[in-house]
């Protein structure tokens, strides 16, 4: 499985911003940040996502990274083209770098309600300053909306999860178009984990599905964690999976997990029946 070690990417969005339901971490450590980039060089992972809204995690990577990885980052609700091209020098300074792997709007509707930015952004890859840009979305509506307007991305970041599948029936069209697929929230910011008798009040009505995949754990005798980064991993049409880590163990642990995955086609059945009642609750920004 090391060839699917190279589809990981590290998240960075914790350097900068205490994030995840089930952190009880905080930010970490300068040094332990330096240890996560090291254990990630290592394992052969070479990609960093970050954005600009992340704190300083722009900052911290543009220090301790020592320009050993490629970058995708994230632009602001930006108005207009001056603002974007502002940005983008600053999150170029931040990085200490001239030149990224990828940039994308952090909230797709930036580009829905301004889709003049596209050409800023196209001419930041005539520039050199990008290599590939496109957006992050959060719903399949700004994904048929963005599509409708012409704007074929170079680069999609979208959630995908065990229960989280809507843009399932998307991927071979994306793919069709060129476009490159990476998945994030495969822990869905550390729900999976969690014990279902501790869940809160408003997420109550995915009790059942969360217990399902236990079972579906303890029957394959399989980790949560393990089966919810493989089951993206492995996804054929996603090109890298985003996992953000809180300190250098969790990142060797995931490395672990993919490294000794061995596919089954019956889990994976399993988990593909099931249905979610509540999909709201699937987005985090309505758990609060």
């Amino acid at each position: 499985m090391l060839a699917n070690i190279n589809k990981l990417c590290v998240g960075t969005v914790q350097f900068g911003i205490p994030y995840g339901i089930n952190n009880a971490v905080g930010i970490p450590s300068p040094n332990d940040i330096k240890e996560i980039f090291k254990i990630a060089k290592q394992a052969g992972i070479a990609l960093l996502d970050t954005a600009y809204l992340y704190g300083d995690a722009e900052t911290k990577i543009g220090e301790l990274a020592e320009q050993k990885f490629t970058i995708v980052t994230k632009f602001s609700s930006v108005k207009n083209a001056e603002e974007l091209t502002n940005e983008l020098a600053i999150s170029l300074n931040r990085l200490k770098t001239t030149s990224l792997y990828g940039y994308l709007a952090h909230n797709a509707d930036t580009l829905i309600e301004n889709p003049d930015l596209w050409q800023t952004l196209q001419q930041a890859k005539e520039n050199k300053q990008v290599e590939k840009i496109g957006y992050s979305l959060y719903s399949t509506q700004q994904l048929e909306k963005l599509l409708d307007l012409n704007l074929i991305p170079d680069l999609v970041q979208l959630p995908y999860s065990l229960l989280d599948r809507k843009f399932e029936p998307f991927f071979p069209r994306l793919k069709q178009l060129g476009t490159e697929i990476h998945a994030r929230s495969v822990f869905l910011q550390g729900l999976y984990y969690m014990d279902t008798l501790q869940l809160p009040t408003k997420l109550q009505d995915l009790k059942p599905n969360l217990r399902e995949i236990q079972d579906c754990c303890k029957e394959y005798h399989v980790s949560i964690g393990a089966l919810a980064l493989n089951f993206a991993v492995t996804n054929p049409f996603i090109d890298k999976v985003v996992i953000g880590v809180d300190n250098p163990l969790q990142l060797q642990q995931n490395t672990h997990a993919v490294q000794a995955w061995r596919q089954n086609e019956k889990l994976i059945d399993r988990i593909n029946k099931i249905e979610v009642t509540n999909k709201e609750l699937l987005n985090p920004v309505n758990w609060k």
